[in-house]
């Protein structure tokens, strides 16, 4: 999983959960490479999706959400230390098993704060805007027709225009960009065509 600086480092960092539900963390260098992982902890097998991808509390610290099965979103805060990177975890809210897949996506919509879009049943997708507080406002339906996607990745600022963007995998393996606006009311642009070398290379993207 993607995540943003969230050890105090100098560049991006990943986490990572294996079959054992064991979360571990790998330090970006800044030359597009990871050092050895350290070991964050167990018991992650309890949730059903993990994300990050944006400051969630306006701390200016990345931080994780972590859905439950039992359909509860919980806050992981960052806290800028490698060898215990995020606090004891807060209840943000229930009822998030109503959506196939949660994903941050970084500040797209022009607030205070990351933000998360999630994809229901129906294929409808949702922003909600971060508080910055560790919260979400209210959902707001952004359109339909996303469950012809496989997967959604929050990929940062891909055309360096100061606004995070979307990537989606199509069913037959095409990749799509959206372009993120800062306008909450349509956070995304048109899509337009990706970069085929990840969906000719990879069945997962994170």
């Amino acid at each position: 999983m993607g995540a943003l600086n969230v050890a105090g480092g100098s560049a991006g960092d990943v986490v990572a959960r294996d079959s054992a539900g064991v979360l571990w963390l790998y330090l970006g260098t800044g030359k597009g490479t990871f050092a050895t992982r350290t070991r964050i902890g167990g018991g992650w097998n309890a949730y059903t999706q993990l994300t990050g991808t944006g400051d969630f509390s306006g701390d200016g610290r990345a931080d994780l959400v972590a859905r439950d099965g039992d359909g509860f979103l919980w806050l992981y805060k960052g806290t800028g230390n490698w060898k215990a990177p995020y606090a004891a975890r807060t209840k943000v809210g229930g009822g998030w098993n109503v959506y196939n897949q949660i994903t941050a996506v970084g500040n797209i919509a022009g607030g205070s704060a990351g933000d998360v879009v999630a994809r229901d049943s129906a294929g409808v997708l949702w922003l909600y805007q971060g508080t910055g507080k560790g919260t979400f406002a209210a959902r707001t339906r952004i359109g339909a027709g996303w469950n012809t996607y496989t997967q959604l990745i929050g990929m940062g600022d891909s055309n360096v225009d100061g606004k995070p963007d979307l990537f989606a995998i199509d069913r037959v393996g095409d990749p799509w960009r959206y372009r993120g606006t800062g306008n909450a009311k349509a956070p995304f642009a048109a899509r337009e065509m990706g970069n085929l070398f990840f969906a000719e290379h990879y069945n997962t993207i994170v």
